[in-house]
């Protein structure tokens, strides 16, 4: 293994560089996008505080970003589309804000640590409890178990719908039907869905989706939006600054300032907002076929190579694009995933993920939270048939050097 002196030796002298990390952040960012933030670093950044006498106005992106944001969700308000730090930012705040101390809340086997964390801490704290709907081996949840778990004091339903490690996406419209029908908060976490495929809330039946803007939104690190439905009483988890009735000692009820305590990510929302106008000329139904067809790909050919197994479910438009494999040595003994991404990445120059994802749950479910976790790659549209191509060759002969 590499000291680091030497970093990607093989790579270095072929020139190429493969990024399959986009599940993590993507990358590279659509042109618009970096000329837009590039821009607005040039001007004073401050929002909704000061007068100025300024060429770039904060506030007026902020407003135009919601309503894009808005109509892009299938929202009913742009004061709906709160901006957060990350997805984690927008699920604590509805996660603390709705679930109540003594309660229980029904969710699934296949959860992040954005979910699963502020749960073990409410379950510490407030003696909330949970139960995990029933899957099957794909990790796919089965709705119809959803009215046998609920109590008198069920008080949310939360639900991933795209696996980070597997891909599974769950039936959040048909889980939102039953929700609904039940009147229980239903709460998703659309980090890996959003921005690769189709969102609609008012269809999916949810009260609160959060989402990073990072990943597949192609906006910046450090920006989210949550989707907060009027309909949802949602206690403010974050209380401070915000700008607005500074004579208020308590925080102000008013959407959206209600929930944006602190300096909103200007930047970040800036790149949000340049991004909408990239998936309106683009469209995610096109985004999302080229990346189920770069995924079938990359499933089929990683199963074909010995050692090599791969989780999740086959492909399809209808799935995450991300595929998670693990390896075994020739003697049949399992490799360390953490190995396997290292090497991929010093000999090949391919950027990948590797461990347990921030989603223990998930690979105690598919049998591989043992070992370490998984390589996973993640595409994007700015991913290549060549690229996808490239990975194949490199993870055969990294197993071959085994």
């Amino acid at each position: 293994m590499s000291d680091g002196s030497q970093a990607h030796p093989v790579a270095a002298a072929t020139g190429r560089r493969v990024y399959l990390d986009n599940a993590a952040t993507s990358f590279p960012k659509p042109e618009p996008v970096i000329e837009a933030v590039r821009t607005a670093l040039g001007h004073s950044l401050t929002v909704a505080r000061s007068t100025h006498l300024a060429e770039f106005r904060g506030d007026e992106v902020l407003k135009r970003c919601r309503i894009k944001l808005a109509k892009f969700f299938g929202a009913e308000s742009a004061e709906e589309m709160i901006y957060t730090y990350s997805a984690t930012d927008g699920l604590n705040i509805v996660l603390n804000g709705v679930i109540k101390p003594g309660s229980h809340v029904i969710t699934t086997p296949l959860e992040h640590h954005s979910v699963m964390r502020p749960l073990h801490h409410l379950r510490q704290d407030a003696g909330v409890s949970w139960s995990t709907l029933p899957a099957d081996g794909m990790g796919v949840v089965d709705p119809a178990a959803i009215k046998g778990l609920v109590r008198p004091e069920t008080s949310a339903i939360v639900i991933n719908w795209v696996s980070n490690v597997s891909g599974t996406m769950q039936p959040v419209a048909e889980i939102g039907r039953i929700a609904n029908e039940l009147g229980l908060p239903y709460i998703v976490d659309a980090a890996q869905a959003t921005g690769t495929h189709p969102v609609d809330v008012k269809e999916i039946g949810c009260q609160a989706m959060a989402q990073p803007a990072h990943k597949a939104l192609m906006s910046l690190p450090g920006m989210g939006v949550l989707y907060l439905s009027r309909a949802l009483d949602c206690k403010p988890w974050r209380i401070g600054g915000t700008g607005y009735r500074s004579d208020l000692v308590m925080q102000p009820e008013d959407r959206p300032v209600k929930y944006e305590a602190g300096t909103v990510n200007v930047p970040g929302v800036v790149g949000l907002d340049a991004a909408m106008d990239w998936f309106e000329q683009t469209g995610v139904k096109r985004i999302r076929s080229h990346c189920a067809t770069l995924v079938s790909r990359l499933y089929e050919g990683l199963s074909e190579l010995p050692g090599v197994t791969v989780i999740g479910p086959y492909p399809s438009e209808d799935r995450g694009f991300v595929v998670s494999f693990t390896v075994d040595d020739q003697a049949g003994a399992p490799v360390d995933p953490l190995v396997v991404s290292q090497l991929l990445a010093e000999q090949h120059g391919i950027s990948t993920r590797a461990g347990l994802h921030c989603a223990p749950p998930a690979h105690r479910h598919f049998g591989t939270l043992d070992r370490g976790g998984t390589v996973r790659f993640s595409v994007s549209y700015f991913t290549t048939p060549a690229d996808a191509e490239y990975a194949l060759k490199s993870v055969r002969e990294v197993v071959a050097g085994l």
